[in-house]
């Protein structure tokens, strides 16, 4: 791993753990209770638009070119599917936030890993060594050894249906950050800058309806105070950096490695909790967290060992999938 693919796991890192501290005091009733997820949402990836149309403007970002000098371009249909997906996850992954624990929000996202294995395997033909798979393992079990203690049994059954959502959506929107950087031969920069004001816009216009069925409240009736302000501007900025990191990482490498090397974020939260909230590591969570970055430090090593994975670009033969509607790239927009 390079000094720049490193950099931008760090980042990514950094900026997950730090917004999901923010959140969870922006949104928590011991917080300021900001009930209002998917207006939250479309916030973030507004800044994140912003962000983007500045980033040209002043020469820090610039479109690739791959066809003859021409602006890159992501075919609408392709645009359409990641939206849906993508809001999907962000969704239903700070809805889980919102209704569960820390420590639930963090367990259900274990299943990413297997999830998005299957997937690469069946549609994308990917080979996983046994080192890798007995790696994923050990990463998964020592993360669960962490988490696992704090886990309350109370967990309602509208968390753990929010908490599967978020397995599934978030592993499709990962897979297919991936797949369009190769498919179309963009930057991470130019497809952030393409589907950042579409996931904005759909989130800004379902966020009156969704809202009002999940709080009972429009955001017009939030009684805003000066810490809330704060967290919503912390929370804005932090997601502007993580979504630039996500696309950077996914950009280069695949998303079982990204879920992997990620779960180190799921350390670093409970750490973070323990230090600024108080508690106490037990015997069995320290021996998760070095057990977990053991198999993560492997699955790192055994990937670069093993033999070179090609994408394989899927095609209109292989059935109307999410995939294949994104390889029917010849409709212009």
């Amino acid at each position: 791993m390079g000094v720049g693919d490193a950099g931008a796991f760090l980042l990514n890192i950094v900026s997950s753990v730090f917004i999901i501290s923010v959140n969870k005091r922006l949104m928590g009733t011991a917080g300021y209770n900001f009930r209002f997820v998917v207006t939250l949402n479309a916030l973030h990836y507004l800044t994140t638009t912003a962000w983007t149309i500045v980033a040209k403007r002043i020469g820090m970002a610039k479109e690739s070119a791959p066809q003859g000098g021409k602006p890159a371009h992501v075919p609408l249909r392709s645009i359409i599917v990641f939206t849906i997906v993508s809001d999907l996850s962000i969704i239903s992954l700070n809805t889980s936030l919102m209704v569960n624990s820390i420590t639930l929000y963090q367990i259900a996202k274990l299943g990413i890993i297997p999830c998005t294995c299957l997937v690469e395997y069946f549609l994308y033909g990917r080979v996983f060594t046994m080192k890798m798979v007995l790696s994923i393992a050990m990463t998964l079990f020592g993360v669960g050894l962490v988490a696992i203690s704090e886990m309350s049994v109370q967990s309602s059954t509208l968390g753990v249906v929010v908490a599967l959502c978020s397995v599934v959506s978030s592993s499709g929107q990962q897979l297919l950050v991936r797949h369009l950087q190769l498919k179309h031969s963009v930057t991470a920069g130019d497809l952030l800058g393409v589907m950042a004001p579409a996931q904005g816009i759909s989130l800004l216009l379902l966020s009156p309806v969704l809202d009002k069925l999940s709080s009972g409240l429009l955001v017009t009736d939030y009684a805003w105070s000066q810490g809330a302000a704060v967290c919503l501007f912390f929370s804005c900025s932090a997601a502007v950096l993580v979504n630039v990191s996500q696309f950077l990482v996914l950009g280069r490498f695949t998303a079982v490695t990204y879920q992997v090397l990620g779960h180190l974020k799921t350390v670093c939260v409970l750490v973070v909790g323990y230090v600024f909230f108080g508690g106490v590591i037990t015997g069995q969570q320290f021996f998760g967290m070095l057990l977990a970055i053991s198999g993560m430090m492997s699955y790192s090593y055994a990937s670069n060992r093993a033999p070179p994975n090609v994408p394989k670009v899927l095609t209109e033969d292989t059935g109307e999938s999410i995939a294949d509607l994104l390889s029917k790239d010849k409709e212009e927009v």
